[in-house]
């Protein structure tokens, strides 16, 4: 005896030891499963199903008899109560008790450890509770709440709970008032059972109360590896199935339908099929039906308790319940709330809700296929949404992901025929918003009036490959703000096919790629959100704001609102707004300094402000050595190392002048200057000629053409005062900053507010060649190779060849209608 009690109690160590190696093996949520999987004897199975088969193997080894309930005078004409013989037939477990078909009446049933209890079958054996049993009891639950109970098998009846007893009862509260509740069991298999008429639950699989905290190990006194299977429940004062504070709890292929609703108010009854309730972890509910419900699937908890996690939802149907899968942590959803520290990971896949309704049971609730509050990391992916197109869904959303809300994913969605809700999928933004959502793979068939919609301060959703096919709809996609990520979306149909921003889009819905992008580069590095890279190679990067390399190999764009594009070796920006374009090897520079830009050149340094700069040279690094132009955009200076040439046909180096009389003079007049008053006028006979009017000069000087010519003050001889000022600028989110820059010095006569026209648009002011080959208007005197002077504004011949313009060529010959001939004169100073 005493080696049989050491062998055991050394076999039970070594079995601990196995599951404390599996556990240190394992880190996090993954020990913990690792933990479930393993037996009694220490061996971690391959899937936890499988570890659920050995243990209802074990219960079968470990039943050493089977007998019958009717063996124990049972009566199954239901005219004498059986309780009496059900409790002898159990005894203290190990035992499989038959119950013929037939109606028992019991007080309840306490079922112990090591129980297989089995039917006729729904319909054919009926259990149901004795006219006098308190409204507290269940016509099935296990033995012991206190220490627990392991593996119990009830299969093939149908459980009433009797509600119309004494006149009418209803549900007391906690887990009481249910049709089969099990509490604190390990292992336990319900199959082909039917519940019917319960005051609370036709099944809840939970823990003896319900007051676990979250901060605490709530699962402990739960259950534990239950499979629920083939089980049929209606009439339900709350819930169908339900669960609380249990793991690893499977669902399937049962059947949920209408409740009464009456362990609530009138009109607020919150009565669902299948409700995945307070403190439930690790919970996959598979291929079941629910209809006339207020909530098919409810994931959930109340606002003190821990939400239910990790939830698997696969294969579901709900037909005409309100809400068809709701997911929410009560109490956690407006932003004066706290966020759940709960409500993390469901998972919906292959899902279909059907026609979601209003309900009398709870008055004013909406119907949704699918409504998410409160939850972190939602997957749903395979779901399908049909709706009835005549039916009033009172302008409201099919689909609402809100109420604080996040992470996540919706994919591969059909939705169709909800032609009188307001939207098909509405992210709902504002204070308690919703965020980061990713949503793909969507076709919207004739539906409702909006396709999409995305409410007010939510800024993070990618919307991928998504097609909406309206009918006389109104919007395709309507988003409060354009910070969506939007590849691949298709509406039509619609009277807009996008509203985005307030900008509306008739005929499509645009493309917007948001974040640090990188667009066909095989390398490279985007660092920021508002960085890109399209078209590099080389490694090159973007690691500034708003910066952009574009089609260049080995550069960087490290400026803040800067490009760099078609250029290479190592070409960079450094500062803010500046650029690099078509160069190699050159650089913007000044991390503190802005507005400088490279264009076409080779190993070039700009660290000039506001500048725009070219050139080249052959130096291993660039160097503002190697500039040969400079544009300056304070001063408005051009500086060119190489001669400026004309490329038209202008002949002539000309200048503005204002006329004696203030009017226009005729183009090819020769002109000169009133003393004293520096206008011009027609030059007479003798007179010094300072030009003649033109209109070929390539080059003009003295327009004014932006503003009045003494907008700023200058010194003695005319060169434009500067002053070191404070400058502010506005960025690109209406910020004002402010730097230092050299300003011309404003006239304090200047008066802004005029308006202004250049020179160019001025009667007045004419156009005087004063250098090079202007065309002149010449009279009867005048032919080839000759000089001529002024006449009355008019060319004639000069008697000394040696004065006055040379006549290159006659281009036109005097016409006396006319009055003039015209001349291709070699214009100079006199």
């Amino acid at each position: 005896m005493i080696e049989q009690a050491y062998a055991e109690a050394t076999k039970k160590i070594d079995d601990l030891n196995t599951r404390i190696n599996n556990l240190i093996l394992s880190t996090g949520s993954l020990a913990e499963l690792i933990d479930a999987r393993t037996t009694a004897e220490g061996v971690a199975e391959s899937l936890l199903k499988v570890r659920l088969d050995k243990e209802y193997n074990k219960l079968l080894s470990k039943i050493n008899k089977t007998i019958r309930v009717t063996d124990f005078d049972a009566d199954p004409t239901g005219q004498t109560e059986s309780t009496e013989a059900f409790r002898k037939a159990l005894g203290t477990g190990k035992v499989r008790v038959v119950v013929p078909a037939g109606i028992y009446v019991v007080r309840g049933l306490k079922i112990p450890s090591w129980v297989e209890l089995v039917g006729d079958g729904m319909g054919l054996t009926i259990i149901i509770l004795h006219e006098d049993t308190p409204a507290s009891e269940w016509v099935i639950t296990n033995q012991d709440y206190v220490n627990g109970n392991r593996n119990i098998s009830i299969k093939g009846m149908t459980l009433d709970w009797n509600k119309t007893r004494q006149g009418g009862v209803g549900a007391t509260g906690g887990q009481h008032s249910s049709c089969l509740a099990l509490a604190k069991v390990k292992f336990a298999w319900i199959k082909e059972v039917e519940g019917i008429n319960p005051g609370l639950h036709s099944f809840d699989i939970t823990s003896p109360t319900y007051d676990h905290l979250p901060e605490t190990d709530y699962t402990k006194d739960g259950c534990r590896f239950v499979w629920i299977d083939n089980c049929v429940g209606s009439g339900y004062g709350d819930d169908g199935i339900t669960t609380h504070y249990s793991e690893y709890i499977w669902i399937t292929n049962n059947h949920l339908s209408d409740p009464d609703g009456d362990a609530h108010e009138d009109g607020v009854s919150n009565s669902n099929g299948i409700e995945i309730d307070d403190g439930s972890k690790h919970i996959w509910v598979i291929n079941n039906y629910t209809t006339g419900n207020i909530r098919g699937v409810e994931v959930k908890a109340h606002t003190e308790w821990p939400a239910a996690q990790d939830v698997h939802l696969i294969g579901h149907t709900s037909y005409r319940d309100v809400r068809c899968y709701d997911f929410r942590h009560i109490g956690h959803h407006t932003a004066e709330d706290p966020d759940s520290t709960t409500a993390y990971d469901v998972v919906v896949t292959n899902c279909t809700a059907i026609e979601p309704v209003f309900n009398s049971l709870y008055e004013g609730l909406t119907p949704r296929a699918l409504a998410i509050s409160a939850y972190v990391n939602v997957n749903i992916s395979g779901f399908t949404a049909i709706g009835d197109p005549t039916y009033d869904y009172g302008d409201n959303p099919v689909i609402a992901i809100q109420y604080k809300s996040r992470n996540i994913g919706m994919h591969n969605f059909n939705i169709r025929g909800f032609k009188k809700a307001s939207a098909d999928i509405r992210l709902i933004g504002g204070d308690q918003k919703t965020d980061n959502i990713n949503i793909s793979n969507i076709q919207i068939y004739k539906s409702a009036k909006v396709g999409i919609a995305i409410g007010s301060t939510i800024y993070h959703v990618n919307l991928t490959n998504i097609t909406m096919i309206g009918e006389d709809g109104q919007i395709g996609l309507s988003s409060v703000n354009s910070q969506d990520s939007i590849v691949g979306v298709h509406a039509e149909g619609y009277a807009l096919a996008a509203s985005i921003a307030g900008n509306d889009y008739v005929y499509f819905v645009p493309n917007n790629i948001k974040g640090g992008t990188r667009i066909a580069s095989p390398s490279g590095y985007a660092a920021k959100e508002t960085s890109a890279l399209i078209g590099t190679t080389s490694d090159s990067k973007a690691t500034g704001e708003k910066s952009v390399a574009l089609a260049s190999s080995s550069v960087e764009a490290a400026g803040e609102n800067s490009i760099v594009a078609a250029a290479s070796g190592n070409s960079k920006t450094e500062g803010y707004r500046d650029f690099v374009i078509g160069a190699n090897n050159s650089r913007t520079k000044g991390k503190d300094e802005n507005s400088k830009g490279i264009l076409a050149s080779n190993a070039v340094e700009n660290d000039n402000n506001y500048s725009v700069v070219g050139g080249y040279g052959d130096s291993e690094t660039p160097s503002t050595a190697n500039i040969k132009w400079l544009l300056d955009s304070i001063t408005g200076e051009g500086k060119f190392a190489g001669p400026v040439t004309g490329a038209s046909s202008f002949s002539d180096f000309g200048e503005y002048f204002e006329s004696l009389d203030g009017t226009a003079i005729p183009a090819g007049t020769i002109v000169t200057l009133e003393k004293g008053k520096g206008k011009i006028r027609p030059a007479q006979k003798g007179e010094r000629m300072k030009g003649v009017i033109s209109k070929t000069a390539g080059i003009m000087l003295g327009q004014s053409t932006y503003h009045w010519q003494g907008r700023y003050l200058r010194d003695d001889f005319g060169e434009v005062l500067l002053e070191e000022r404070m400058v502010k600028i506005k960025d690109d989110d209406g910020n004002i900053r402010e730097e230092m820059q050299m300003m011309p010095i404003d006239n304090p006569d200047y008066q802004e507010e005029l308006s202004y026209k250049s020179r160019e648009e001025r009667s007045e002011w004419n156009k005087v060649g004063l250098l090079g080959q202007v065309r002149i208007r010449v009279d009867d005197t005048v032919g080839e190779e000759d000089h001529v002077i002024a006449n009355g504004g008019l060319a004639t011949r000069a008697d000394d060849p040696n004065q006055g313009y040379e006549v290159m060529e006659m281009i036109i010959p005097y016409d006396a209608n006319k009055g003039y001939g015209v001349a291709l004169c070699l214009v100079h100073p006199m």
